[in-house]
């Protein structure tokens, strides 16, 4: 049985540690827990509850000291979190973007009008 499988999860069976055990090695492996909430904070929250999801396998694997697979979601909730957060700045900066454009125009069409109004009404 894959403990990958979310489904298939079986929270009572105990497996078999073959893999490295060295609890300093293990520790080392970052969650992004605060990330993964920043995301879904700052209106990513799709993703951001997709990464909060790994960094929660990732914080089971390594209260079971299964270090492979907690390096695997750590790694996995590092690309989703930068992802993440690189569509979130892309998103942000085309929203710019589209208010500085709209802004520009509104200014154009004012500057348009004044010179009309001037033409048709001159001082």
């Amino acid at each position: 049985m894959d403990d990958d499988s979310p489904l298939l999860d079986n929270h009572d069976i105990i497996e078999p540690l073959n893999e490295r055990n060295d609890p300093k090695s293990i520790e080392s492996l970052r969650e992004w827990f605060i990330w993964s909430y920043l995301n879904v904070i700052f209106g990513l929250v799709i993703l951001g509850v997709i990464a909060i999801g790994c960094s929660l396998r990732t914080n089971k694997f390594k209260g079971r000291q299964n270090y492979e697979k907690a390096r695997k979601w750590s790694y996995i909730t590092l690309i989703v979190n930068c992802i993440a957060t690189l569509s979130g700045l892309t998103i942000f900066a085309y929203l710019i973007y589209l208010m500085s454009h709209s802004i520009l125009i509104e200014q154009k069409q004012m500057i348009g009008k004044n010179n009309i109004v001037g033409l048709i009404h001159p001082k």
